[in-house]
């Protein structure tokens, strides 16, 4: 294998690191980098021995220490990096529209959580670990933060069922 062609790999393997550090998320591209950079300084091993191996490969380790640490100082990071903060809220508060005793109706089962539907409102709930089937009337018995907690309603017996 010619020097140009080992040369060829060597800089192909760093400019995918290059690419995965300041572009693309991830570790694919840097690790086909990797990959390309290891193959060069292998068939630098081979093609022209020990020392020169070892030359490329002192070479390729350090060329790469060098070039993360001159991203880290120039702030290449910074740039990149998005300065835009996120204003709303990822889970409605449902739990000032429902309060404890109010009874609903579970639309799917509850294994522990699912929806019900309380006061009007489809709400996400969750059970203390017992499944309730769907259609089931449940209750809500405690209120943590965002998570409703409910429990099925059963169903007083009948002067049938007693008898």
């Amino acid at each position: 294998m010619t020097l140009g062609l080992i040369i060829f790999f060597l800089v192909i393997g760093f400019l995918f690191l290059i690419v995965e550090v300041l572009v693309t998320p991830g570790i694919v591209i840097g690790a086909i980098g990797v990959a390309f950079m290891g193959f060069g300084v292998f068939k630098t091993y081979e093609a022209y021995g020990t020392t020169a191996g070892n030359i490329a490969l002192v070479c390729t380790f350090f060329g790469s220490i060098i070039f993360v640490f001159a991203a880290l100082k120039s702030g290449a990071w910074k740039r990149m990096a998005s300065k835009d903060t996120i204003q709303g809220k990822a889970v409605d508060d449902h739990s000032s529209k429902v309060s404890i005793g109010d009874v609903g109706k579970s639309l799917s089962a509850l294994r522990p959580s699912g929806n019900a539907y309380i006061n009007s409102v489809r709400l996400e709930v969750s059970t203390q670990g017992e499944p309730i089937e769907s259609g089931k009337q449940v209750e809500v018995i405690k209120i943590q933060q965002n998570k409703i907690l409910v429990a099925e309603v059963k169903e007083a017996p009948t002067e049938e069922q007693n008898t």
